[in-house]
């Protein structure tokens, strides 16, 4: 019987029937190449960390951002800068500057962090104070917000025209800095989000406009200029979708992306270009990010980077999951790390910075700043576990036996000794749809030079209806997974 192809660059679609869809892609990106090739999709290896600098605190990173061409973090309750040296060779040398001087960033979850160009100011939501936001200059350090007008305790933080703009806690209430000023204010300079009773959630700015997010509805707003408060509500603009995590909303391409809801709705993931909101996650990436409870979800936060020309935006949910939007392709797929305990947990990056021409990264385990880069294969030293189920396949009903399985894949360009230098794929093959697997079935993939080593598993037995099989690698390698390819009888 002639071979037929498997897809496998579907991304993550986990049905709550098994039985219909037990599909996983998990720190493997499915891509679809441009032109006419010998598949229609492979699956391309996220890119792995290199430890770069460490800030020598036992405390995990709470954000990042960039000014003036410099990487800041916060970790702990201090900020750093992060800045290098490059030797004779061309090889840099990181090192993290505490720049915090005697202040301290209170509170420990994720901080909100917006720059104007020479100020950055950074909110801490967790900490229930007046006073719960700070501001950095080179010059003068880090000083904690005093002026007796700042109306906190506040949210987040954003930037749009001049001035730091905040959503005020458990309120409808937002205002503004003065005009290139983090550290003055006027009791005046305020607005009030009134087209829902919601409190507000977020703000961001896009395309000319400000969004002012609640927990049900977002409202436009314009800088009409003039004395005093010079934003005005557009009222035309009102939207019956709201924010369910102020720290997942994010701009991308021209669009802002968020987890959110109307009324009586479950959290999905909606975008919009400042018109109605569409909807772009499927159902089982709903019920992924809902798995752990509201109150979760309401922790979550979203990262945006590029990896090889491909856009990604990063939703996390703490100790729940992280799954990944690529906005080229309209796929999802997971993405894992380990944690101390050599357990899987949700993607470790709590912040991605991109200066001095690389992507640096917060560790939500560790003090340490991280180079996020596609020729690393490890995550700070550890491995990263790659693997992805196939949809399930069948015969109209009918059983029949699988004669070969074949996996098509880069080979023969891993190292010539030591980790990685005999790289094995293991399979796992399931009878009842995806609810239990067999032992995994390891196969060789080829020495260094052995560009077109087969992969295969012939005889894999007979199926009463249908058939899974999920493939798992952790080597250390360049991993590209070209296409499937199955033979099938009665």
């Amino acid at each position: 019987m002639p071979r037929s192809g498997i897809p496998i660059a579907l991304g993550f679609y986990k049905d709550d029937s098994l039985a219909i869809s037990a599909r996983d892609c998990v720190n493997l990106r499915p891509h679809v190449p441009d032109g006419l090739t010998i598949t229609d999709g492979a699956l391309i290896a996220t890119f792995g960390i290199e430890e770069v600098a460490d800030t020598a605190v036992n405390a995990f990173n709470r954000g990042g951002i960039e000014m003036g061409g410099v990487p800041y973090f916060v970790c702990g309750n201090a900020l750093y800068s992060v800045t290098f040296t490059t030797d004779s060779f061309g090889v840099r040398t990181y090192t993290t500057n505490n720049v915090s001087g005697a202040e301290s960033i209170d509170g420990s979850a994720l901080v909100f962090m917006a720059q104007n160009g020479t100020q950055i100011c950074i909110v801490a939501p967790d900490y229930n104070n007046q006073f719960n936001a700070w501001i950095y200059t080179v010059a003068g350090g880090l000083v904690q917000i005093s002026d007796s007008d700042f109306d906190g305790p506040v949210l987040g933080v954003d930037f749009q025209d001049g001035y730091f703009l905040f959503p005020k806690a458990n309120s409808n209430k937002w205002f503004k800095s003065e005009l290139r000023n983090g550290l003055a204010y006027n009791a005046l300079d305020f607005a009030s989000a009134e087209s829902d009773p919601d409190n507000l959630v977020a703000i961001s700015p896009l395309n000319g406009l400000l969004y002012v997010f609640g927990s049900r509805t977002f409202e436009p707003y314009q800088n009409v200029g003039g004395a005093g408060m010079p934003y005005e509500r557009i009222s035309s603009g009102i939207q019956q979708k709201g924010c369910a995590a102020a720290k997942s909303l994010i701009e991308v391409n021209g669009t802002l992306v968020w987890i959110g809801s109307g009324e009586n709705e479950q959290p999905g993931i909606y975008s919009t270009n400042g018109g109605q909101p569409v909807k772009i996650s499927p159902s089982s990436v709903d019920k992924l990010i809902y798995s752990g409870g509201i109150d979760k979800v309401s922790q979550a936060f979203a990262l945006r980077h590029s990896e090889k020309g491909h856009v990604l935006v990063t939703f996390t949910v703490p100790t729940v999951c992280t799954i990944v939007y690529d906005v080229n392709t309209g796929t999802w797929f997971r993405r894992e790390s380990i944690d101390r305990f050599y357990n899987p947990q949700p993607w470790r990056v709590t912040s991605i910075v991109d200066a001095y021409s690389v992507l640096l990264v917060g560790d939500e385990l560790s003090g340490k700043i991280g180079l996020l880069s596609e020729n690393v294969f490890y995550e700070y030293g550890e491995e990263i576990r790659r693997y992805f189920t196939t949809p399930p396949i069948d015969n109209g009903g009918k059983p029949f036996s699988v004669y070969q399985l074949e996996l098509v894949a880069e080979s023969g360009t891993n190292p010539i000794s030591g980790q990685g230098s005999a790289p094995i794929v293991r399979l796992s093959v399931s009878y009842d749809g995806g609810q239990t697997y067999s032992p995994e079935i390891s196969r060789f993939m080829g020495y260094i030079g052995q560009y077109r080593y087969p992969i295969s598993w012939p005889a894999l037995g007979r199926f009463p209806r249908s058939a899974c099989f999920r493939f798992d690698i952790s080597e250390p390698i360049k991993i590209a997974f070209v296409k499937l390819e199955v033979e099938i009888g009665a």
